[in-house]
């Protein structure tokens, strides 16, 4: 069995600009089918069918701070939608349109400051897990 991990992420890229050099820790993305439940008379479980839907949730990335024209604080502006694109070296590939929601920025006592990034997604999002 393999296992995939950050220094297997190839690319990392939102608004045109690869920001994988900036990308500071691990991301959770998840996509998850949406269901419809209901309880039938004299039934003691609840019954769950698929709806064809689907909802990404939102994640955070965490970057190095960098406020130069090609770095996340400006690729990465709040109210910023654009394609974002994840690549990993086995060939597996996630895409979508996604808003940039909110920020935050970190100011540790050492190391780098950092701004975290919450990405919202905006339609359809492709996730192709087949290396």
């Amino acid at each position: 069995m393999s296992y995939y991990s950050g220094k297997d992420v190839t690319a990392f890229t939102y608004n045109s600009t690869d920001l994988k050099a900036f990308v500071s820790g691990g991301f959770d993305l998840q996509d998850e089918a949406v269901q419809t439940e209901w309880r039938a008379l004299g039934s003691a479980y609840k019954s769950r069918k698929l709806t064809g839907q689907y909802d990404c949730p939102d994640f955070t990335v965490k970057f190095i701070y960098d406020d130069s024209a090609t770095g996340p604080a400006v690729k990465c502006a709040r109210g910023t939608s654009a394609t974002l694109a994840i690549a990993l070296a086995t060939g597996i590939s996630i895409t979508g349109t996604f808003n940039v929601k909110s920020w935050g920025l970190g100011v540790p006592e050492e190391g780098d400051d950092t701004l975290d990034v919450t990405f919202s997604a905006d339609g359809d999002v492709t996730w192709d897990l087949a290396a």
